[in-house]
């Protein structure tokens, strides 16, 4: 899922410096050894930097915000409670190493930072996580958990996003390779009663940037708060259940490895990473705090690895075509 931020954004700040990348301290994030990935074992090989998102996210949980304003980390526990379910439900979880000027960033002149850990594991092929912390003026938690293409379960988005004390963003959804009735039915409406507890998340996500009708289902947690209240009380016990109800799900899946579903899946899940870059608005959001060279870099080779960039009139040419 993209970042769902363009609404929420008044006018953009000085695009900021970046600030040489710096490296976490090297401490396990997880209770269990994580192994090292093929790629990462080629690279090490070659005398490559890695950047291995086990050894940074040992530094989690953030205590207090870089801007030093005395606002929380609002979503930092949606983060933690994220590595603690891949620790205990998911099993052969690996590092997958990237570039490691795409794994953190900070703002010299706005206080502002950003930093991103992946990971493939048994049944998913990639699990990437993002976090935004500017204090008051931005907390974000960007997350897609993408299964291995021999499953054709949808992916899960998470998107939770702040801005200032009275705008807060909520986007989670089990989102569908497929509108089909049978398909929705099948992988989408199990989670409908959890939905039904949270009256407050049963919004309606705006038609300017996303079709509803594509990679989203009727099941999507959408909700925009006035106050970071509702944060824990109602949006953390409905991630909660989301997130048990997706790992049972992937869990219980039976693969399916003919060559002819997989290479359909993994082109479904291409087609997903072209559709959100092409759609994102969190470009100009990066570009205000790390650069425009940056932000297009960090969507095309982090965000959505699989997607082509096009050039700024193909992207017109597509929005007009999708609005008329």
């Amino acid at each position: 899922m993209a970042f769902v931020v363009a609404p929420l954004l008044g006018r953009s700040a000085p695009r900021q410096r970046l600030s040489p990348c710096a490296r976490r301290p090297s401490v396990a994030a997880l209770d269990r050894p994580v192994r090292m990935s093929a790629a990462a074992a080629a690279a090490a090989a070659h005398g490559e930097p890695l950047v291995l998102s086990s050894e940074r996210a040992g530094a989690l949980p953030w205590t207090e915000s870089i801007a030093k304003d005395d606002f929380k980390l609002l979503f930092m526990p949606f983060v933690m409670h994220q590595l603690g379910e891949m620790r205990s439900k998911l099993e052969g979880v690996e590092d997958l190493p990237f570039e490691e000027s795409l794994s953190y960033q900070q703002s010299e002149k706005r206080p502002a930072r950003i930093e991103s850990w992946q990971w493939k594991t048994k049944e998913f092929r990639k699990i990437r996580a993002t976090y935004i912390d500017a204090g008051v003026n931005a907390q974000v938690f960007n997350s897609v958990w993408y299964p291995n293409t021999e499953y054709e379960h949808p992916l899960l988005g998470i998107d939770f996003l702040s801005f200032g004390k009275k705008k807060v963003l909520c986007v989670l959804d089990f989102q569908p390779l497929s509108q089909d009735e049978h398909y929705l039915k099948k992988y989408c409406e199990p989670v409908a009663p959890i939905k039904l507890k949270y009256e407050g998340l049963a919004g309606s996500m705006s038609a300017r940037f996303y079709d509803e009708a594509q990679f989203f289902s009727k099941q999507l947690v959408f909700a925009k708060f006035d106050n970071a209240e509702p944060v824990m009380t109602q949006l953390f016990p409905a991630f909660q259940e989301y997130l048990t109800a997706y790992i049972t799900m992937m869990k219980n899946a039976t693969p399916d490895t003919s060559p002819e579903s997989m290479a359909r899946v993994a082109q479904l899940q291409k087609d997903y990473d072209q559709y959100s870059a092409e759609r994102d608005p969190a470009v100009g959001l990066f570009s205000t705090y790390w650069g425009k060279e940056w932000a297009e870099k960090f969507t095309h080779e982090f965000l959505f690895s699989d997607a082509v960039p096009v050039a700024k009139e193909e992207k017109e040419d597509k929005k007009q075509s999708n609005s008329s």
